[in-house]
């Protein structure tokens, strides 16, 4: 039960930063470089939001397998692959914040998209379990 009020705790805390982000953007705390380009102390928010996107899908991807080691239905054990291939694909995205320069990263990127969805997917279709 204790581990449960933490996910919870957590994920209200990542519901806050997600709100908070409008309320930031319109007091500019927030730069425009060019036209599309938000920053949020020399740094993207895209990129700062890829990031926080893989902090949350790592966690949701601890979650579902502790839900299949103790249900021990496999179905549980394909969607944590699939959130732990999402928050790879986040963290890579949010990588180019430390490295630059990078040119594989867009369709490496696409690559585990695609890979997230059939997991998805084979979980979903799976007749038992």
């Amino acid at each position: 039960m204790e581990t449960i009020a933490i996910y919870g705790a957590a994920g209200i805390l990542i519901l806050i930063v997600y709100a908070l982000i409008p309320l930031v953007i319109t007091q500019g705390g927030i730069e425009q470089e060019n036209t599309s380009d938000y920053l949020i102390f020399g740094i993207e928010l895209e990129k700062m939001l890829s990031l926080l996107n893989g902090f949350i899908a790592l966690t949701l991807s601890v979650i579902t397998f502790i839900a299949y080691k103790t249900d021990g239905r496999s179905r549980f054990f394909y969607v944590s692959l699939a959130f732990l291939i999402f928050s790879l694909k986040s963290f890579l995205v949010a990588s180019e914040i430390l490295f630059s320069g990078f040119d594989w990263r867009d369709p490496l990127s696409i690559v585990l998209e695609f890979l997230v969805l059939a997991t998805f997917f084979y979980g979903v279709i799976m007749k038992r379990g």
